[in-house]
């Protein structure tokens, strides 16, 4: 991959991929992009979503707008961390040809739960799985190899799966940004309840593997996630020089 474009973490929601990009807020290498596109899914002119629809849009959240801003010059590399559902409207070719596109999945059982929290009313769409495999395909058919992470396998080995991530992408990696201070990050402010845990870390937590209590509503849902989630763990990366 190139050492020069944006390197973007396309996600599932709650899929540790919060934690994932603490290890570059840390960094004094990246500036960090927090879900970008979230704005112009629910805060602009364009919306896709009524969820926020109390809310007055604004023309600067319109796509158009929040692409030439992740685009434009910067002083430093760009990590980007958002929901391919998120970026919906501009999941094509010239999206994944601006990007080094990096993936980050998790079991749609640990996700389904804990969005049920979270937002009781969640849709497919924001479950996310089917527009990341979208965006995994399109980048696949642009002959890039984009890499997938699962985000029990980083939990329980960061150095390895972080190291070979940095390698695949041409980062130089860093073992001490897997640690840090307890702060507010305020990158993550307009998502208050979501990034507690994150931010009162000291470093990547190992996920608990159990079984979480599907509740019967989210069966359905669940079903429709599996064969996207599937597809994508087989290119999952474990180690370094290693995917599966």
């Amino acid at each position: 991959m190139t050492d020069t474009k944006p390197v973007a973490l396309w996600c599932v929601p709650r899929s540790i991929s919060t934690a994932f990009e603490r290890v570059f807020v840390e960094r004094d290498d990246f500036e960090v992009l927090h879900e970008p596109f979230s704005a112009s899914y629910y805060y602009s002119e364009d919306r896709l979503s009524d969820r926020y629809a109390d809310k007055a849009p604004k023309p600067e959240n319109n796509y158009k707008n929040v692409f030439r801003d992740v685009l434009k010059p910067r002083e430093q590399r760009v990590f980007l961390k958002d929901m391919a559902y998120h970026a919906k409207p501009l999941i094509g070719p010239d999206l994944v040809s601006r990007f080094a596109n990096t993936f980050i999945i998790r079991d749609p059982k640990y996700v389904l739960t804990s969005m049920y929290k979270m937002w009781p009313d969640f849709t497919l769409e924001e479950a996310g799985y089917e527009e990341l495999y979208r965006l995994f395909r399109i980048a696949e058919e642009a002959g890039q190899k984009p890499i997938v992470v699962d985000a029990m396998t980083f939990s329980e080995d960061p150095v390895a799966v972080l190291s070979t991530y940095c390698e695949l992408t041409g980062i130089p990696f860093q073992k001490d940004s897997l640690s840090w201070q307890p702060r507010e990050v305020r990158r993550w402010e307009n998502w208050e309840g979501w990034h507690e845990e994150a931010q009162k870390s000291t470093g990547i937590q190992r996920a608990e593997r159990r079984d979480p209590v599907l509740p019967p509503e989210l069966e359905e849902m669940y079903e429709r996630c599996l064969p996207a989630y599937y597809d994508l763990a087989a290119h999952a990366i474990h180690g370094t020089h290693r995917r599966s």
